[in-house]
């Protein structure tokens, strides 16, 4: 047995303190001796003994029954074994012992060998369920705590809620859930390593819980209490509860402050970091009256928040489930509409303002679901880069549309251009030149008459990977545009190192060419800074002859818009070519006859 444990030994017969601290003593424990129950009591709060043994009877002050139930209510004195020493044999008397918490009990007169053994025996048994205790303890840590930032996690959060719901029933008040998400965590995990994203997120855990105050009516969390309103759940996910929540306005003062306190720049060895939080607010009952509901909810407000620019946060409404409910639908949809045939592409005629001829299409993509009916690019463009089904519809759209041409070009049309738009999502997905390429020799197209459009964004992420792609890309063929240019993020640096082709000048400043003086200087600006780099221009949104006489004096090369064509479907496009199309033998009078060709 340890030198370092010891026993307390409570009894008001000095002789017989005496004759059991020896015994214990001599087989090296250390011993504490109290004459009282309350002198017991004392001690063992200060001390904080590893076994109790206690006398029955004692006439002066409480007695040995009363002191072993005052002792179990102590919370260190729970598991601590309490042998008694007894005189009675009776088996009421052994019973009401047990009743108070004592572990064993020992007959007067004392066998003092037999005390050892048995003293020995229980302190063992002790070691034995601290252990246990301690096993329990982690486990329970594992189980509910986030081993990270030590904040409980979703199941603890979500076990909690359920209890604050049933007593928010009960007594008729209202509660907020926050739902806490980090805008572009995942850049600092991609750009510094997880091991800085781990720091962040610890610190970010410190500033969440020095945000929740008393007044706010929450309740601090913490290991050892049941009052846990903060939580992780998971990545950079964190929740708050509010309880008793006077009025649903109420969570914004906590939003606003968790907001700010998170926005401070963190300082990660020689980098400044800054991150911006998107908050959704739910309430109980108004937005739910279960745990999941809550936090589904809540969750649906957050990503609002996020999708509205981040660094905000957003109440909940029944409107976002319509929305929600609306987007489910249309992915689930979405993921079959190419085997069902659903997609379709239609094709813009673009005009060479110069020589007065149709000679290049842009491809754009439509769908007319069987169920919902036609669908909005700018409402399934954007679903399907966030789910990642861009990548196959936007591989079908160039096969599409180079089977198309190639088909179009062996009947005589005089195509030499085919613009396909390329989301950023599809663009840097590894292997994209590589589908290209296969593409076009599955076709059989020539791979200068395809023309892949990026956007800007596409081009400001990882730079060396940007120009890896966009090098394989000109040695595969292709030209390259840069769509809706000037309302990106493209630098005029950067710009003049990569391969591009062609700009086409966003739609935006063509539509005000008579009203403002600034987008015509914008748009006479691209277009002889694009000519200066040996690029092409085309301009977009071109809906008048002056806008088109406009461009012509400034040498703009190409026009599209609903002056000249709007976007046609196939068949409604052999058409429109058998009609237009010039061949370069026409004068240069029709070429000027057909630059207005509605007029």
């Amino acid at each position: 047995m340890e030198q370092s444990l010891s026993v307390l030994v409570i009894d008001d017969d000095p002789l017989i303190r005496l004759l059991v601290s020896s015994k214990l003593q001599a087989i090296g424990l250390n011993v504490l001796e109290a004459a009282s129950g309350e002198e017991g009591l004392r001690l063992f709060d200060e001390r904080r003994a590893d076994a109790v043994l206690l006398d029955v009877m004692m006439p002066s002050g409480i007695d040995g029954y009363k002191t072993c139930a005052a002792l179990r209510g102590r919370p260190h004195g729970e598991h601590v074994p309490v042998l008694m020493m007894t005189g009675l044999e009776d088996i009421e008397s052994i019973n009401r012992a047990y009743e108070v918490g004592a572990t064993d009990f020992i007959t007067k007169p004392l066998n003092t060998t037999l005390l050892g053994h048995r003293v020995k025996y229980l302190l063992k048994g002790s070691q034995i369920t601290q252990q246990l205790l301690l096993s329990k303890q982690k486990l329970h840590q594992l189980a509910y705590y986030d081993e990270l930032t030590e904040l409980p996690n979703r199941l603890f959060f979500l076990e909690y809620l359920q209890r604050m719901i049933a007593q928010a029933e009960r007594q008729k008040t209202k509660m907020g859930i926050l739902f806490i998400d980090l805008d572009g965590f995942k850049r600092i995990n991609d750009t510094l390593g997880h091991q800085v994203g781990d720091r962040v997120l610890q610190v970010i855990g410190k500033r969440l819980y020095k945000s929740i105050r008393a007044n706010d009516a929450l309740v601090r969390s913490g290991k050892n209490s049941e009052g846990v309103s903060l939580a992780r759940l998971g990545g950079d996910e964190f929740t708050l509860l509010l309880t008793a929540l006077e009025r649903n306005e109420s969570a914004v003062t906590v939003a606003e402050r968790i907001r700010v306190n998170l926005a401070q720049p963190i300082i990660q060895g020689r980098h400044e970091l800054v991150t911006t939080t998107s908050i959704g607010i739910a309430v109980y009952p108004d937005d739910g009256v279960t745990a999941d509901e809550l936090l589904k909810n809540a969750d649906l407000a957050m990503y609002y928040a996020k999708r509205a620019g981040g660094d905000m946060y957003r109440y909940f409404s029944i409107h976002m489930t319509e929305i929600a409910l609306r987007r489910l639908t249309l992915e689930n949809h979405l993921r079959k509409a190419i085997s069902r045939g659903e997609l379709e592409l239609h094709f813009q005629p673009q005009l060479d303002i110069i020589q007065g001829e149709f000679n290049g299409l842009e491809a754009l993509l439509r769908w007319n679901n069987q169920e919902v009916g036609p669908i909005l690019p700018a409402e399934f463009i954007p679903l399907a880069e966030e789910t990642g089904l861009i990548i196959s519809i936007g591989e079908w759209v160039i096969r599409e549309a180079c089977t198309k041409v190639q088909a179009w070009r062996k009947r005589g049309f005089s195509l030499n251009r085919i613009a396909v738009n390329v989301s950023a999502v599809q663009f840097l997905h590894r292997g994209f030149p590589e589908v290209v390429e296969q593409i076009l020799n599955e076709t059989g197209l020539e791979p200068k008459i395809l023309e892949l459009e990026l956007t800007e964004s596409a081009l400001v992420s990882d730079v060396d990977y940007v120009m890896d792609v966009l090098t394989r890309l000109k040695e595969i063929g292709v030209q390259l545009a840069i769509d809706d240019f000037g309302t990106g993020y493209s630098s005029l640096s950067r710009l003049k190192d990569f391969p591009i082709d062609r700009l086409k000048v966003d739609q935006t400043f063509v539509r005000n060419l008579e009203q403002s003086t600034n987008d015509s200087a914008i748009a006479s600006a691209i277009i002889a800074m694009a000519g200066s780099m040996d690029m092409k221009v085309t301009a977009e949104g071109v809906e008048n002859d002056f806008q088109l006489d406009f461009l012509k004096q400034k040498f703009c090369d190409e026009a599209q818009g609903y002056l000249l064509s709007k976007p046609l479907a196939a068949m409604d496009l052999e058409d429109f070519l058998t009609n237009n199309q010039l061949t370069p033998k026409r004068s240069d009078h029709q070429r000027k006859k057909l630059s207005s060709p509605y007029s």
